[in-house]
């Protein structure tokens, strides 16, 4: 009898195990669980939000782009703009939530399983911002890059580290290694109209952390010759100069420690102007930026 109640009871505890590892494998343990589905919810709701579909016109291109498609595109851009804004501030809020998550973690387990959980909401918001941006970008790209609204900047890279100066007529946002501007151009505009201007995409891109690598490839501590081969590979001519069909690249002073390329595109982005510098032969710094 002693024999058969012992054998009763450890099946029951068996049956405890059992139920606790199936809990535990559901997600039912995780003591946040309750946390992440909410962020994912708000997450998944922001990116559904309804955005205008944009075709930038292309000046490259003959028949040359109207005054009516660029007001047009504008238009649509100044939509876009408005909606991110709502979207970005959703995810921000979501930032927030998830960093008091990881500061209430027990131990290191749990810090890592909301790291893990932090980088898959990233991974899918540069999902949705490739998506989004695709048409609107040129030259080389960092996910992000000449053409996109700085909310988007945003939705991948976080809050910037500075802002510079602020100067009228000049935005900037910097990164660790990573920096995005844009200026009014033009000469030198009038005060008033410094005053009235509102920077809505990025202008240029810079680059000096070898940590960074390009939608292309490159890296800075590339070689020259490594740094070639890439941009050689993924050039496309955009235009209508069949002479364009292989990439130039000049040397930009006599030193030539400074190589420029006008007019590069790829597969998915509009041609752009890049400049690269180097010393003894490796790359120390990478520019998307007009003339």
């Amino acid at each position: 009898m002693q024999f058969n109640r012992g054998m009763l009871i450890m099946k029951k505890l068996l049956m405890v195990l059992l139920c606790v590892a199936a809990l535990i494998m559901s997600g039912c343990g995780d003591k946040f669980a309750k946390e992440k589905e909410e962020i994912t919810k708000v997450e998944k709701a922001a990116m559904a939000m309804q955005l205008p579909v944009l075709v930038k016109p292309d000046d490259g291109k003959q028949p040359r782009p109207t005054k009516e498609e660029k007001a047009q595109y504008q238009a649509g851009l100044g939509k876009l703009i408005a909606t991110e804004k709502k979207m970005l501030a959703e995810m921000q809020k979501s930032d927030a939530q998830i960093k008091a998550l990881i500061a209430k973690a027990a131990d290191e387990s749990e810090k890592k399983d909301l790291l893990a959980f932090k980088d898959k909401v990233r991974r899918e918001r540069i999902g949705f911002v490739k998506k989004i941006s695709q048409s609107r970008l040129s030259g080389d790209t960092f996910i992000v890059g000449v053409g996109s609204t700085w909310q988007e900047v945003e939705m991948v890279y976080g809050k910037p580290i500075s802002t510079g100066k602020k100067l009228l007529g000049s935005k900037v946002y910097k990164y660790e290694g990573l920096k995005f501007e844009d200026h009014i151009g033009g000469g030198v505009p009038a005060l008033a109209i410094l005053k009235k201007w509102v920077s809505r995409t990025v202008q240029s891109v810079s680059v000096t952390d070898s940590g960074i690598t390009s939608d292309a490839g490159i890296r800075i501590g590339m070689t020259r010759n490594e740094v070639h081969k890439i941009l050689k590979s993924k050039y496309v001519n955009k235009t209508n100069n069949p002479a364009r069909n292989e990439l130039k690249i000049d040397r930009f002073n006599k030193k030539e420690d400074f190589d420029s390329i006008s007019r590069f595109a790829m597969k998915d982005t509009g041609p752009y102007n890049m400049f690269l510098e180097f010393k003894n032969g490796i790359l120390i710094r990478y520019f998307v930026a007009p003339n």
